[in-house]
Parts: C-alpha cells; sequence; structure tokens
C-alpha cells in the first residue's frame, strides 16, 4: 500500500531543494540517498558535463524479488 502522506512529505522536500537548470547536484544528491536508503545500487553519470550542468541523471536500479523473472 502507497503511504500518501509519506510520498506527500518527500515531494515538500524535493521541491525546496534549489535546482535550477544544469544547477541540479543537490537534488540529485538527495534523490541518490532516498534511492540507496531504500536499497538501490545508484549512480550520477557525466549527461550534465556534456551540457554545462553540474550533474548528470541519477540511475537507480533495485534488485528484483522474483525469482527466475528476467532481467
Amino acid at each position: 500500500m502507497i503511504n500518501q502522506e509519506r510520498i506527500k512529505n518527500l515531494l515538500l522536500e524535493f521541491v525546496q531543494i534549489d535546482s535550477h537548470s544544469r544547477k541540479e547536484r543537490a537534488i540529485a544528491e538527495r534523490i541518490r540517498k532516498y534511492c540507496e536508503e531504500m536499497g538501490a545500487q545508484v549512480e550520477i553519470d557525466d549527461a550534465g558535463s556534456k551540457v554545462g550542468g553540474n550533474s548528470g541523471n541519477v540511475i537507480a536500479r533495485f534488485r528484483g524479488t522474483i525469482s527466475g523473472a528476467e532481467p
């Protein structure tokens, strides 16, 4: 079940972080931390450097729980 209050609070936290175009490092790091706390393997790529930004894309991988499922 989705905890709507938790999601609302998380969204409110995220939108309060300054994240203007090409200056998104702070929100990327917060998303990374959140995903890692949820058990994901997380990386931030170097896409931002291609456009003069200070952060890339946040890529989070969560381990599946269904045995035999294809990747």
